[in-house]
């Protein structure tokens, strides 16, 4: 019975080849026209992917002068941090709401790094003693702002930040 069934099967599979093609068939009706898609960003002068836009994304660099930092605290007081507020228009209620910023710090010629930006440091004094500490970069942002955060793990605020430094913040929608 198994040898019966196995024979009928080879027998029905050797003879279910396809043929040649048929004609093409008649063309159907006209479809209904769809809905217009969203207009997305311009650059400036309505030049797409020019003056950090993109198709679905916002580029913006900000470099912070040394004098621009605030000290929110008093020197080398306890959770002492610098901090820099910069306005962001780009940044309406819609991507707060439902989008994604990303930041990154530049650190090099041709190096970013993702933010938080942890950076261990060390010093040795003229008498030979180390200072060992923690040097944080970070940001928060809302509606058409951005700021950024420079704290140190030892909070020795008394003397700013001496050197200007780059922040890249990316819009996504």
């Amino acid at each position: 019975m198994k040898k019966l069934f196995l024979f009928l099967v080879l027998a029905v599979s050797f003879m279910a080849c396809e043929g040649p093609m048929g004609p093409m068939g008649p063309m159907g009706p006209t479809g209904q026209d769809g809905q217009d898609g969203r207009d997305g960003y311009n650059g400036i002068n309505g030049k797409d992917g020019k003056d950090g836009y993109g198709a679905n994304w916002f580029s913006k660099t900000f470099v912070v002068q040394p004098h621009e930092w605030e000290l929110h605290g008093d020197p080398d007081e306890l959770n002492s941090f610098f901090f820099v507020d910069k306005k962001l228009p780009e940044l309406t209620q819609e991507i707060y709401s439902d989008k994604t910023v990303i930041a990154y710090i530049q650190t090099g010629d041709d190096v970013k790094n993702g933010m938080p930006y942890v950076l261990h440091k060390g010093e040795v004094d003229d008498k030979g003693k180390e200072f060992i500490w923690t040097q944080t970069y970070d940001f928060d942002y809302s509606v058409g702002w951005v700021g950024f955060y420079l704290t140190y793990s030892d909070f020795s605020t008394r003397i700013k930040p001496t050197d200007a430094t780059t922040f890249h913040i990316v819009l996504m929608w």
